[in-house]
């Protein structure tokens, strides 16, 4: 019978028979008990075993996974993986007189022994200038001068010219418009990028027929023409020198005696020739009189325009009759920068006299002359087509710890060809030039 306990529970009175059994050692098939609770056990055991194996397994692949010397941080945010990007600084322009020592012949043999860089089959893309009537007119003027005069009247190496200016312009270590690419470095000492801006080359008037389709090719470029084989070329040289810079570039193209180049890296991929052109252009009147005599015309009455009245200024501490009759036209004593007009029929060496006197308490000076008034600069800084018709310079410099004279070679000779302002030495000079530098090599 079932009884309530003193709790309120039930209680069931244990018979001779449940106390013998309850007397003898339990057995799990006989105790209902034991049949539910120990396979429990058993499987909470074996699952505590298989937690704990993978928890030491996700432990030492955690270890093994982790970089050797890495610091981990938990307040440092993630970094997303960045594009590369193009050096913030222009990379230095080469220059492009300066090559080695050989003869043509050895020079050909050596520029045909360097290969052709790999995945050079890359095309520019169309360029189409979008600068007003009268920029773009003086952007074709100096681009058709730049094709003819580098490549003759061959019309392939003319488009393969272009193509150079034109992924110049685009690219930041460069001018921004087409005149200022065609014509950099054309005053400088060491040399400019195209050489028949300081060779002289622009005395020679080219035959109309050729010009004629110089300006042609230089339409066509401005109008998204794209030279095939030139890639993003931005240096050339012909076959017969070997410049210093060559093996620092990737050599994409051989054309007609020219050799093509674009550098290496990000500074030569697509990203980089991203500018823009921008304005004005400055147009120089050689090359007006050449393209348009309407242009000519233009270009001169500009250049006779009479702005400010010239005036004669004064350098403290000299005197005029240490000028030795010059007239200061332009000054900024803070820059050490003087535009000079000198006397007519004066000696040339006292040109150099004048600067020394105007520069010797100055550790940085620049001395710029004409010879005559009309191609005297009215403004400050003076423009590098400007600098064409120069007769004379001087520049002292406390960084290079130099100071040196320059003359134009053509009227004022030289014995020296160091002495001659670029592109104005005769080729007797040059040839006596070149061989004393062969001779030191």
């Amino acid at each position: 019978m079932i009884g309530a306990a003193a709790d309120g529970s039930f209680a069931m009175p244990l018979s001779r028979n449940l106390l013998q059994r309850a007397s003898e050692t339990p057995s799990p098939q006989r105790d209902p008990y034991m049949m539910m609770h120990v396979p429990d056990a058993w499987r909470l055991r074996r699952a505590s075993l298989i937690v704990a194996a993978i928890v030491a397994t996700l432990a030492i692949v955690a270890v093994a996974w982790r970089p050797a010397n890495r610091t981990i941080s938990a307040t440092r945010p993630r970094v997303p993986h960045a594009s590369p990007v193009l050096p913030v600084a222009p990379r230095p322009i080469p220059e492009p007189m300066k090559v080695a020592a050989l003869t043509p012949d050895q020079a050909r043999a050596s520029n045909a022994a360097v290969p052709l860089a790999p995945h050079r089959d890359v095309f520019a893309t169309p360029f189409v200038y979008g600068g007003s009537g009268q920029d773009r007119a003086a952007a074709r003027s100096c681009l058709a001068a730049a094709v003819y005069y580098e490549a003759g009247d061959d019309a392939v190496g003319e488009q393969a010219v272009a193509q150079v200016i034109l992924n110049r312009l685009r690219h930041p270590a460069f001018p921004k418009t087409i005149c200022g690419v065609v014509f950099q470095g054309s005053a400088r000492d060491s040399g400019c990028q195209f050489t028949f801006s300081c060779d002289g080359s622009l005395a020679r008037t080219p035959p109309a027929a050729a010009w004629a389709r110089a300006r042609a090719i230089a339409d066509a470029a401005l109008t998204g023409f794209v030279a095939r084989g030139i890639g993003w070329a931005t240096y050339y040289h012909a076959d017969w020198v070997v410049p210093y810079w060559r093996d620092t570039l990737d050599k994409i193209a051989v054309v007609h005696g020219q050799i093509f180049y674009r550098w290496r890296g990000p500074w030569g991929r697509s990203a980089a020739f991203s500018g823009r052109a921008l304005s004005p252009e400055w147009l120089d009147p050689k090359i007006a009189a050449l393209a348009d005599p309407a242009a000519a015309a233009e270009a001169a009455a500009s250049d006779d325009d009479a702005g400010p009245a010239r005036t004669s200024l004064s350098v403290a501490g000299v005197s005029r009759a240490a000028l030795k009759g010059a007239i200061v036209r332009l000054k900024d004593d803070d820059a050490g920068q003087y535009v000079l007009q000198l006397a007519p029929n004066a000696p040339a060496g006292t040109f150099a006299v004048t600067a020394f006197t105007i520069c010797a308490d100055r550790p940085d000076c620049l001395i710029l002359a004409w010879a005559d008034e009309r191609d005297v600069p009215r403004t400050l800084p003076v423009l590098p087509i400007a600098m064409r018709t120069m007769a004379f310079m001087y520049r002292k410099s406390s960084l290079l710890g130099d100071a040196r004279p320059y003359w134009d070679c053509r009227r004022y000779p030289r014995s020296v060809r160091g002495q001659c302002l670029p592109g104005s030495a005769p080729l007797a000079v040059r040839a006596a030039a070149g061989s004393d530098r062969r001779d030191r090599r």
